[in-house]
């Protein structure tokens, strides 16, 4: 869920940017992570060109959708 938080309130970042917001997972987990959030349609990822190339994520519609619902449920929870 923090990746969903983070991109929601930064709107697009890189693999480095997203990963040293504070994961206690290792690298390669991380990046399963990932892979598992653009598999289920959550997350986009888009290969910069360049040297060297970046990658860039951001939050698809459903992502946005799920982040608000739990912005929603966050709410009902601090009452």
């Amino acid at each position: 869920m923090e990746v969903i938080f983070y991109l929601d309130k930064v709107g697009k970042a890189g693999y480095y940017e997203i990963y040293k917001q504070n994961f206690v997972v290792s690298r390669q987990t991380f990046a399963n992570l990932l892979k598992e959030l653009e598999n289920k349609g959550i997350v986009s990822r888009k290969v910069i060109e360049g040297r060297p190339p970046k990658v860039e994520y951001r939050l698809t519609a459903k992502g946005k959708e799920i982040a608000r619902i739990l912005d929603e449920l966050d709410e009902i929870l601090q009452k």
